[in-house]
This record gives structure tokens, C-alpha cells and sequence, in this order.
């Protein structure tokens, strides 16, 4: 048996690939090496693993999650995933890798993961190389959800938004400044806070200011990502992540204004990521 995991910021997506190749399906909450520690790796699987099946049977055990990028922080993963799987071979790699995995196989393109924060690189059918570093909530994530929710309370609070909406926006979210700012600055996961604000985007997406927030946060993105890949018209384009997919005609818009055009969207990576890897599973077999 193997298991296929991938991890963002709000949840991890597990598969578990049974012998006869049928797929059970759970999951935990999203888990980091940045964020999470060995003990919440193992509540975790303790509490969401199928109490029908024997951890110790499983052969191979795939996890891609943002922060498993850098070699200490995806040994460390492995580490903690060892814990609960002792007989597995264990792999700890990206969300890019494995966005482009699911998004392209083994084709080359650019992947493009737009959700709670933001990733783009270049997949050259095996490995990614990045023009521009991902540089979280704080000073990057364009395109993504934490970074049109900095752009809401921005907007919000400078007075850049109609009143309507505004009273609109309070009604739905303590809208309090003192709250905002502990929610922001005193909080373990802040840019899921800001990403938290994406319901109420989708919402009102036909709102004339939300709509040009939306536009704004994929124009930017562009500008200092997608831009940067010579000949990106004629590249493969995949997006993935719940961003990237729910305004996808937005980002549609700001392709056709930049001569770029979307290939694929993929919402949920896990499906085409268990595809990817039982296919690599019965060729071994």
C-alpha cells in the first residue's frame, strides 16, 4: 500500500492506495514544518488514519506540503512521518513539485498555485526552477488569497471602499481594528486569517470594487512572476489552488490582456497526484 499526501495551509488531502489499487480517502488539518511540530504530525494521522488499516503496512508514503521545499525542513517531515509510518519509504517534497506533478506529469510548463499563498515556477517535466522566490504573506503571495484579503482590509480601513460594502463586510466579519491587528500580529496563522476573507470576495465578485481588488492581486502577479518567463505564450500555463480556480475568469481576463493563456485548472491536486503515482506504482509492480 501507499499513501499520497498533499498539505496546505487549511487542510492535508490523504489518499491511501490499497493492493487491488482501490483508494480510501482522509483528512487532518493542513501541516507545515514551519508551523507544526512532530507531535501535531502524529495527533493528527492518530486521530484522521482509517482505524481499519495497520500503518505499519504501508510500503511508501508520498507527502508534498509548502515548506518541504528546503532539504532541513523536508528531512525533518520525513522525520516526523517515520513516526507513525516505520516501514515506509518516506518522501517530503513541495507543493510545487507536486502541483506540477498533478498539473503537467511530466511535461514542461509553468504551474501556478494560487490559494491561501502563492507559488510560481518553471517544470521542466522533473524539477522546478523558480525566477522569483515565494516570500509568504508578509512581502509577496500575489495572486493568492492572504494577498487580496490584505488588499480588503486595506481597502476597508483607508476608506477606499463604498459604504455599502463596507457595512456589508461588517456584518460578516468583526471588522474591529484592535481585532484585525491581533488577528494579523499576535496570530500562529495569520495568513490563513487573511485568506478567510475569500468567501466573501466570491460573494460579491460582481461588485464593481471587488472585482478590480481581484484583478489587481492577479495583475500583480504577473508583473513580478509570470512576466519574468521569456516566451510564456507559447508555455504550458497550470493553475491549482481554490484561489486560481474560483476566479479563474477574472485571471482568464488578465491573461488575454498580457497574451497568456491558462492550459489547465486543477482545484485539488490529490486526484491527479495518485494518478501520477500509481502509475509509477504498476510499472514497479
Amino acid at each position: 500500500m501507499i499513501v499520497v499526501a498533499d498539505s496546505g495551509a487549511t487542510k492535508t488531502n490523504w489518499r491511501v492506495v490499497m493492493d487491488d489499487f482501490t483508494v480510501i480517502s482522509f483528512e487532518t488539518a493542513g501541516l507545515s514544518p514551519y508551523f507544526n511540530t512532530e507531535l501535531d504530525f502524529n495527533n493528527a494521522l492518530v486521530q484522521g488514519f482509517p482505524k481499519e488499516l495497520n500503518p505499519n503496512e504501508i510500503a511508501n508514503v508520498f507527502f508534498y506540503g509548502a515548506g518541504c521545499g528546503a532539504q532541513e525542513r523536508s528531512s525533518s517531515v520525513e522525520g516526523y512521518l517515520q513516526n507513525f509510518f516505520p516501514a515506509a519509504e518516506i518522501s517530503a517534497k513541495s507543493d510545487a513539485l507536486g502541483a506540477a506533478r498533478a498539473l503537467l506529469h511530466n511535461d514542461q510548463g509553468i504551474i501556478v498555485i494560487l490559494g491561501t499563498g502563492s507559488n510560481i515556477s518553471y517544470y521542466d517535466g522533473t524539477k522546478l526552477e523558480a525566477k522569483t522566490p515565494s516570500l509568504g504573506f508578509i512581502l509577496g503571495d500575489e495572486g493568492s488569497g492572504a494577498h487580496m484579503g490584505r488588499l480588503l482590509l486595506r481597502d476597508f480601513f483607508y476608506g477606499h471602499m463604498d459604504s455599502v460594502l463596507g457595512k456589508k463586510l461588517s456584518s460578516h466579519y468583526d471588522m474591529d481594528l484592535a481585532h484585525v491587528l491581533n488577528m494579523i500580529y499576535d496570530n500562529p496563522k495569520p495568513s490563513t486569517y487573511l485568506a478567510s476573507f475569500v468567501p466573501f470576495l466570491l460573494d460579491n465578485v460582481e461588485n464593481l470594487c471587488i472585482a478590480d481588488l481581484i484583478t489587481r492581486s492577479f495583475e500583480e502577479m504577473y508583473q513580478l512572476h509570470l512576466k519574468c518567463y521569456p516566451q510564456l505564450e507559447s508555455l504550458k500555463i497550470g493553475v491549482t489552488g481554490s484561489v486560481g480556480c474560483l476566479f479563474s475568469s477574472i485571471l482568464d481576463r488578465v491573461g488575454s490582456q498580457h497574451g497568456f493563456e491558462v492550459y489547465k485548472y486543477l482545484r485539488y491536486p490529490i486526484g491527479s497526484l495518485v494518478d501520477y503515482h500509481v502509475s509509477l506504482y504498476r510499472k514497479e509492480k
